[in-house]
């Protein structure tokens, strides 16, 4: 009997573990379809500015700079 490794998704975000689907992989992803983002870790403008595909955008991250794109101000 074979033993399956358990290797990430490639269908999950690298950042959050959260699901993402086929065609936002496609879209948004990197060179091999991974995202290292998604919409329930980062913004959308942050996403489509290339955060999703693991590039360094300009815009704040929400993580980093409380009260800013939706980010808790406390």
């Amino acid at each position: 009997m074979a033993v399956r490794l358990r290797h990430q998704s490639r269908r999950e975000c690298l950042h959050c573990g959260a699901h993402v689907s086929k065609r936002f992989c496609r879209v948004y992803g990197d060179e091999h379809d991974r995202i290292h983002r998604c919409s329930e870790c980062d913004t959308h403008i942050r996403l489509s500015r290339g955060s999703a595909a693991g590039l360094e955008v300009a815009v704040p991250d929400p993580e980093t700079a409380p009260g800013r794109h939706g980010g808790d101000p406390a």
